[in-house]
């Protein structure tokens, strides 16, 4: 029903968000959940992973790619960052299936991962310059490392067993938006992952 005479109340939250970015635009600590997971194979066969990304505040990051085997079947080093991943989320496996996810022009088939859907996660994401076709200066954002979301802890510390967040300060600490000069690749923190030695709690 319309109401004719309405009284408003002032919303200080609604207020913070009044001409806020929808999208995540820094470099930065964040957590939130994967909306999307999807499979992508590159023109030269190289496969990997996208993910759709929403963080608790609601901003979103897509196509945050993760490129895990070569042409040839290697392993790249994405797979040691999806491994990273795959141990904060508490996931010993993820099983591909197809399905319908929407894309640039609107919805398309896919092979997806819903496994890591919907499942809390922690990522510190790094923002990265790179040059359009058209020669303007565009960004995106790489995983730079994933960790725990309620421990805060990361996947080395899971797998050894720790309690106390120590890595994640340091590892923050050092996270910098990557220029367009800089051509080094991302890293992802000084850790690795073990997947062959999970630890409890996972699914």
């Amino acid at each position: 029903m319309r109401n004719d005479m309405r009284k408003y109340e002032f919303d200080e939250e609604s207020a913070r968000q009044a001409g806020a970015s929808s999208f995540i635009d820094a470099t930065g600590k964040y957590k939130g959940t994967f909306t999307q997971v999807k499979q992508i194979i590159s023109r030269k066969g190289t496969e990997g992973i996208e993910f759709s990304f929403e963080a608790s505040d609601g901003r979103t990051a897509n196509y945050l790619q993760l490129w895990t085997f070569d042409v040839n079947g290697k392993p790249l080093y994405g797979k040691k960052t999806l491994d990273a991943l795959m141990c904060c989320a508490r996931l010993k496996t993820l099983n591909p299936q197809k399905g319908v996810v929407e894309g640039k022009n609107g919805p398309e088939d896919a092979i997806v991962f819903p496994g890591l859907v919907g499942r809390p996660i922690g990522l510190l994401l790094q923002r990265e310059e790179y040059q359009k076709d058209n020669g303007d200066v565009g960004y995106k954002f790489n995983i730079y490392a994933p960790f725990h979301s309620d421990t805060e802890l990361m996947a080395a510390e899971l797998l050894d067993g720790k309690t106390a967040p120590e890595m994640l300060p340091k590892v923050l600490e050092g996270l910098k938006d990557k220029p367009l000069q800089s051509r080094a690749r991302p890293a992802t923190g000084s850790y690795h992952a073990a997947s062959e030695n999970p630890a409890d709690g996972w699914d």
